[in-house]
């Protein structure tokens, strides 16, 4: 099993993330991705509660069976598309992949 977990900063922070139209069309976005990509099992989109400085302000949790699977989502078209909506956005992202 891989776990693909991504951390965002929105660019605009003011806002609070439940009320945020930018946070909002990124979860929107990702939850689309749910049940239309071969091979990723599992999807979850969050918002940070902390509000603190140090802090995401979303994370994208997500599951698939093996290396294959996660690098054909990565070049899967929706999951492109998605990523047109979560760039512009989002001024830090960091990631990590792992196998368990």
């Amino acid at each position: 099993m891989i776990k693909h977990i991504v951390c965002w900063k929105l660019l605009d922070r003011t806002v609070p993330l439940e009320k945020n139209h930018d946070a909002l069309a990124i979860r929107e976005a990702l939850h689309g991705l749910r049940g239309r990509i071969p091979g990723l099992l599992h999807l979850e989109v969050g918002f940070d509660f902390s509000a603190d400085q140090s802090s995401g302000d979303i994370i994208l949790y997500s599951e698939f069976a093996n290396r294959t699977d996660l690098a054909g989502y990565q070049h899967h078209p929706l999951h492109v598309e998605a990523g047109k909506i979560v760039r512009p956005r989002t001024c830090d992202r960091r990631m990590i992949d792992y196998e368990v």
